[in-house]
């Protein structure tokens, strides 16, 4: 036997700084082919977890302490993401961890990529938070200075509740107004490849670096620096 509260335990002691969890029933709107059952057919929940990012490195002109911070991230929350699969198997469970790259489907032309599964869509499901007009998952208390990471079981869990408040001001425009290629329109809808060209180069090492960060650096939502 295992509980949601033994998982969420498990995955704060591992570093994770928030956890929820959505039974399987709360994904029937999502896609053929990207719902969970297309992974592993005998889903019966979806564990997300996050780590926070540090939010300075936000507001210096270099790049390089960003990206590194987004790596760390993504590794720390994938390695949480390995530890709570193999709790859940010792514990009698299967599980399987769902990452954010690489991407199973990707159109060249646009630069569009999709993961298996959505990240910030489960992370909706499961309560952590809702999406912003930036199309990043916001937290009430972190905003969307967050990494996250999933893994579907076929434990049957406790569904945390669904967050029912929106936390982007209905009249707020600085993720869209401060994009500097407008990947960002009226409808919340972001451009992959204007975002990307823009945002992911090379160095001159040919290292790749983030270069820009505008849409989540003046949300207000979670901030601690902008109030």
């Amino acid at each position: 036997m295992i509980t949601s509260n033994d998982i969420k335990k498990y995955a704060f002691d591992q570093g994770a700084d928030l956890c929820g969890i959505a039974s399987i029933d709360r994904f029937d709107d999502f896609p053929k082919g990207f719902h969970p059952k297309d992974v592993y057919k005998e889903t019966q929940s979806v564990i997300s977890i996050v780590c926070k990012i540090p939010e300075m490195p936000l507001y210096i002109d270099t790049p390089s302490p960003y990206t590194a911070i987004e790596e760390i991230a993504l590794t720390k929350v994938s390695q949480i993401a390995f530890a709570i699969t193999n709790y859940i198997e010792k514990k009698g469970y299967s599980a399987i961890l769902i990452p954010s790259v690489p991407y199973d489907y990707w159109d060249a032309d646009t630069l569009t990529g999709k993961g298996i599964l959505s990240l910030k869509h489960i992370g909706y499901k499961a309560g952590i938070g809702r999406i912003g007009k930036n199309a990043l998952l916001c937290n009430e208390k972190y905003g969307n200075l967050i990494k996250l990471g999933a893994i579907i079981t076929n434990a049957v869990l406790e569904s945390d509740d669904l967050i029912d408040k929106e936390y982007c001001n209905e009249k707020c425009r600085l993720c869209i107004d401060s994009c500097p290629v407008n990947a960002i329109d009226e409808n919340y809808h972001v451009s992959q490849k204007k975002c990307r060209e823009y945002s992911e180069i090379k160095n001159k090492r040919g290292v790749e670096i983030y270069s820009c960060k505008e849409c989540r650096k003046v949300c207000p939502n979670g901030s601690r620096l902008r109030k």
